[in-house]
């Protein structure tokens, strides 16, 4: 079993002295559903609709509403602070026309909204998704007047609600289509009704452009990141007491050579008096629905595993997993296969591998990479 210990630690530095030749592009493992702040200048935007409002069915005494069309224009400029919560502020009327056959009036409905994306509220944030739902509440000022320019102006505080639905066409470019409705005062037509208050309701559609950085970045699952570079740590660590050990070396004398001597005769002694057998473990990482090695670096991990068991004489155990996409009797079938796959290299180099099993689906870390996987351990 000491030869089988230090037949791996000599394979596990080749290993690590070919890794450092070979850099290649490494995924850095995210969290789902979270996202990091962005800066002040990020995820601002500018709306422009044009469409048509329906003014006060509650209190047009009997008059066929659709007679009260009028067109309209919003104009808006707001900022998203998360993927879920942003506001806007801006412009809603051009024109209202509260009675049938009477008169036509200007108006301008300037107001503040609060925004909630409820698809990333509900489904998580995903850039590239095409349609989102926003619905908002909000307060304002709105005032009207004579179309025909008379200098007659009344104003009344507005309330503000409604729904957006946006649909992305482009990294900054997205259609919107919103639905809206607005209170005002009983009377802000000129004409009191028996319902204590005004409505009016809107349809429109126009175009939404994003400025600044218009997406957010995913925050970093450390835990994933940490089991990822492990073994590479470990062997910068390594590398690292090696370099100090030769400095001594280069600086020792005589006093420091006996005292290196005893300390290699105690070694020895704890490596003479240890446990016959050691339980090693090798992970193997496979692509997403593939059951072939995901790099050259994997391939020669598990030669010099390979080589390590055969010097020592220890039979293996091999243990195939998938992630949790698709369908369970799938990912027990690729599972399978990725441990097939390693035992088959395993015995190409000489090692005898006593047992090898598909485990299926695992969820043990929150990285679904790291769960496509295979583990190779001393079999007991």
């Amino acid at each position: 079993m000491r030869k089988f210990m230090i037949s791996l630690a000599i394979a596990s530095m080749a290993m690590f002295s070919y890794a450092q030749e070979t850099v290649t592009e490494v995924v850095v493992p995210t969290k789902k559903h979270s996202v990091e702040t962005n800066r002040f200048g990020a995820n601002w935007f500018i709306s422009v609709n044009g469409g048509i409002n329906l003014y006060n069915g509650v209190v047009t005494n009997g008059e066929n509403p659709f007679k009260h069309l009028s067109p309209n224009l919003n104009v808006y400029f707001g900022k998203w602070h998360t993927p879920g919560f942003g506001w806007r502020a801006g412009y809603n009327g051009l024109n209202m026309k509260p009675f049938d056959g009477g008169e036509h009036y200007a108006l301008a409905n300037f107001h503040f909204d609060a925004l909630f994306n409820l698809t990333n509220l509900c489904c998580g944030y995903k850039e590239d998704r095409i349609y989102n739902a926003i619905p908002y509440v909000g307060f304002g000022w709105a005032g009207r007047t004579y179309k025909d320019g008379s200098n007659e102006l009344t104003g009344t505080l507005s309330a503000n609600y409604g729904l957006i639905n946006t649909f992305r066409v482009a990294k900054r470019w997205a259609i919107n289509l919103e639905l809206s409705g607005a209170f005002f005062r009983n009377g802000f037509s000129g004409r009191a009704g028996n319902q204590g208050h005004d409505m009016m309701w809107s349809a429109s559609v126009g175009v939404t452009y994003r400025l600044g950085k218009p997406d957010w970045n995913p925050t970093t699952d450390v835990d994933a990141l940490q089991a990822i570079y492990g073994g590479i740590i470990a062997g910068l660590e390594n590398d690292l007491n090696n370099a100090n050990q030769q400095n001594q070396k280069a600086q020792g004398e005589i006093a420091n050579l006996k005292n290196e001597l005893k300390s290699l005769n105690n070694k020895y002694t704890e490596l003479a008096n240890a446990p016959r057998y050691v339980d090693l473990k090798q992970s193997t990482f496979f692509p997403f629905g593939s059951a072939k090695l995901d790099s050259k670096r994997e391939e020669l991990n598990i030669k010099a595993y390979a080589e390590a068991a055969k010097a020592a004489g220890v039979k293996l155990r091999v243990i195939g997993f998938a992630d949790t996409i698709g369908a369970e009797e799938y990912n027990l079938k690729l599972s399978q296969q990725r441990a097939e796959a390693v035992a088959e290299m395993l015995r190409a180099n000489g090692a005898e591998v006593a047992a090898v099993v598909g485990q299926g689906e695992s969820s043990e870390y929150t990285t679904k990479y790291l769960n496509r996987r295979v583990i190779i351990e001393v079999a007991k």
